[in-house]
């Protein structure tokens, strides 16, 4: 019995230094004040591309498919406020390919504060509400094609809050002393109720003569633990034209090395047209396993349209690092034919394969 009131006695000990340092280590944390946390990140993603476009050029390309390297850090004043900010770069220096001695180019750079019960508030090169609620990537790229608007805009200023299965947010661009204060507004919501997630978007062109309108919508439905559907619609009306030409992110080129053609774009816009971009989306994941694909159009009311089809496998070692190779074939109305491969082709496919590793 002595041993047994002995354990006790030694259990109880324990637990009180336990408290004691505990307790400690708090009123270190109290004495010293605010606290600063940073975050070192990167994410490696390479791999290549082979474009069939019924051209000479066609052919393999070594691909970075957005790499980056950033730093994040929080500055916690109190329980309630922080100060936060955050610098990305991306690791190329030219739209397709890493360059040797090429720089890195700004992505985010960015300073806000914090409420832990009413929101964040911050400014400068940053995600905009747009892209953050309807157009988000579904692939491994990140560089969907056939989405409206961009992924970001410099001189930004937006304001985010959450509640609940409720989030919202507002960014205005305060870019250039060109007459106009505010070059655009947007405004997003996301409503989760079960399985389901409902999100929509709106972004005014307040730029110049012309000021159209940008409206996106898009859904999630999970089914279970395998399957998952989604679709969005993105529909700007011919007066939106900002950013310029008001064109979309992410789209597939050719990279030719002669001949004349350059780096062709495959999805053409259309500028002083009303335009849309709708699709539709699956995905089926087994543990590490996962395929999707999504059937998507990107219409002009004049020049035409469009059609997108892609799938992609994608082998999830971990959250940290996954392989993937996908399939994308795009079927182009006439008016919607490059200029520079007009009466060569009007039908384009790009086989790709790659790695992401992030830290």
């Amino acid at each position: 019995m002595t041993g047994i009131a002995n354990a006790a006695d030694l259990s109880s000990a324990t637990k009180s230094l336990d408290d004691a340092v505990t307790n400690g280590e708090k009123a270190i944390e109290d004495a010293v004040g605010p606290k600063l946390d940073v975050d070192l990140y990167g994410s490696a993603r390479v791999g290549f591309d082979y474009i069939e476009a019924g051209v000479s050029q066609d052919g393999l390309n070594g691909r970075d498919f957005l790499s980056r390297i950033g730093v994040k850090a929080k500055y916690q004043l109190n329980d309630r406020f922080s100060v936060f900010g955050q610098f990305e770069y991306g690791t190329r220096s030219d739209v397709v390919d890493f360059v040797q001695n090429g720089g890195l180019t700004l992505r985010i750079a960015s300073v806000g504060v914090g409420h832990k019960d009413y929101g964040t508030l911050s400014f400068g090169s940053q995600t905009t509400v747009f892209h953050s609620f309807v157009r988000g990537s579904y692939f491994s790229d990140g560089l969907d094609t056939v989405r409206l608007a961009t992924i970001r805009e410099d001189d930004y200023l937006q304001y985010r809050f959450k509640y609940g299965n409720f989030k919202f947010g507002i960014g205005t661009q305060l870019e250039g002393q060109d007459g106009d204060n505010f070059d655009q507004v947007q405004v997003g919501a996301e409503y989760s109720i079960g399985p389901v997630k409902l999100q929509a978007a709106y972004a005014k062109d307040l730029e110049g003569p012309l000021q159209g309108n940008l409206y996106g919508v898009r859904a999630f439905w999970k089914i279970n633990d395998i399957f998952t559907l989604s679709a969005y619609h993105h529909q700007q009306d011919d007066e939106f034209d900002f950013p310029s030409g008001a064109g979309s992110t992410g789209t597939l080129r050719l990279r030719a090395s002669g001949g004349g053609l350059g780096n062709i774009n495959f999805i053409p816009t259309c500028v002083g047209e009303d335009r849309t971009a709708s699709g539709i989306y699956g995905s089926a994941r087994v543990k590490e396993h996962q395929f999707h694909a999504r059937y998507a159009v990107d219409s002009c009311d004049t020049s035409g349209d469009v059609q997108s089809i892609k799938g992609e496998y994608v082998y999830h070692y971990d959250k940290n690092l996954r392989f993937w190779t996908s399939v994308e074939h795009l079927e182009n109305d006439a008016g919607r034919v490059p200029t520079a491969l007009v009466g060569i082709t009007d039908n384009f496919t790009s086989f790709q394969g790659g790695l992401r590793l992030d830290f």
